[in-house]
């Protein structure tokens, strides 16, 4: 009989683990279809659209990465980054001159950054069109090497009057260890 509470008490917490990663997972997912119907109606009434109605944040372009497509929230907060990758909002929106950073979780949209190859083409849409870049580097950083943000730091030879796109995720990809003190980022320049 003990042996049984044993077993049926590790039978329960590994459904209990399971399905939260299952939650966190489907949750990023479903959030993507209401952020399209968001963007979409962003796109038609060239007005900011939420979400859902509670959100305090809006889709601010579509990310598209070979085959992955995604919609990008404003404000890289915590709350954010739950539902869809993010972009800081102290850098230019993507397209713009300067460096956009946009970040996002490992383990659901951003784990296809893994993938990604030097020459590859990312594709921006905005509400004011659409940008191709080419990915001219792929790096990892310690969590505290901000300079990757800033687009004036002679960093891949890039300039400060061109568009460029950096997307930063936590590294390493398939670490099931939470707060990683390193992060992978792939820096991109206008086409």
């Amino acid at each position: 009989m003990y042996r049984h509470k044993w077993g049926t008490l590790i039978l329960a917490l590994g459904i209990y683990m399971f399905s939260n990663g299952i939650y966190i997972f489907a949750k990023a997912e479903f959030a993507q279809y209401l952020i399209a119907n968001a963007w979409n109606k962003t796109l038609t009434s060239n007005q900011q659209q939420p979400p859902w109605p509670w959100a305090d944040t809006y889709p601010v372009a579509e990310l598209q990465i070979n085959d992955d497509k995604w919609f990008v929230l404003a404000g890289a907060s915590g709350r954010n980054l739950a539902f869809a990758p993010t972009h800081v909002s102290s850098t230019p929106l993507p397209g713009q001159v300067g460096n956009s950073v946009i970040v996002g979780h490992r383990d659901t949209q951003f784990n296809q950054l893994k993938n990604v190859q030097l020459g590859d083409t990312i594709e921006v849409k905005t509400t004011t069109g659409r940008q191709q870049f080419t990915v001219k580097s792929l790096r990892i950083a310690e969590q505290s090497q901000v300079e990757f943000m800033h687009s004036a730091n002679g960093l891949d030879n890039y300039t400060i009057d061109h568009p460029q796109l950096t997307l930063i995720t936590c590294y390493p990809f398939d670490s099931v260890l939470p707060n990683p003190t390193h992060r992978y980022i792939v820096r991109a320049a206008a086409i």
